[in-house]
């Protein structure tokens, strides 16, 4: 099934003053990317979750009320912002940490997707539940790993698989999704970018918004 792929006008955000790249990186928590759990104590959101709008689902998740459930989307922008090319080199996903899932955790059932959408930039998808903890791994290392292989197919339906380096012309933009999932486990995870400028390697951790993401396994797979 072809999911919806959002519009690629994600924000920018400038990492430093006058820099070769600029960054966007986009979390996604619309009905049409994300599934959803109610974290203990908030199960009176159960029946509001289907209704809410998305500035609610958005507050209700920075307040850790709510939590993604078993794979969480993020779309990285990139837009060349200088007359000289930069090169874009890798994307490490580091797992900050992994927990077992809270008692009490209640899965809001809802249908993913929403059709087909837009032609879809390039996708990764990562197991989670694999990686060790604090260290950083390239998706080029993770690339036909047997443990990887679900997490993989899966990032099909959002894109071809990611292919780098990958050269940024001035105004261009290259974009792509990250899949970060888990079948067991609480984790907290993020993404670094690293470029080429054509005189110095730099990169940027890129998080929720100043807060790792956070993807929790299905309560009823788990258990």
């Amino acid at each position: 099934m072809a999911f919806a792929a959002p519009s690629l006008g994600a924000t920018y955000k400038h990492l430093f003053a006058q820099d070769s790249v600029v960054v966007g990186a986009e979390q996604l928590n619309g009905y049409c990317t994300s599934t959803w759990s109610t974290l203990p104590g908030n199960a009176d959101l159960l029946p509001r979750l289907p209704e809410a709008d998305q500035r609610e689902i958005v507050r209700w998740e920075r307040e850790q009320r709510i939590v993604q459930r078993q794979t969480l989307r993020v779309l990285l922008s990139l837009r060349g912002n200088t007359d000289k090319a930069a090169q874009l080199r890798d994307v490490t996903v580091t797992v900050v940490r992994r927990d077992p899932l809270p008692e009490g955790v209640r899965p809001e059932v809802r249908t993913l997707g929403c059709g087909n959408g837009e032609e879809p930039p390039q996708a990764a998808g990562i197991n989670l539940d694999l990686l060790a903890v604090g260290r950083p791994v390239s998706l080029s290392a993770l690339r036909g790993k047997p443990g990887q292989r679900a997490a993989a197919e899966e990032a099909l339906d959002w894109g071809k698989p990611v292919t780098l380096p990958h050269s940024l012309d001035s105004g261009a933009v290259y974009s792509l999704f990250l899949l970060g999932r888990t079948e067991s486990y609480d984790v907290s995870w993020k993404a670094t970018l690293t470029w080429w400028d054509g005189e110095k390697t730099k990169s940027v951790d890129l998080d929720n918004d100043g807060r790792p993401f956070r993807v929790m396994a299905d309560p009823r797979r788990s258990s």
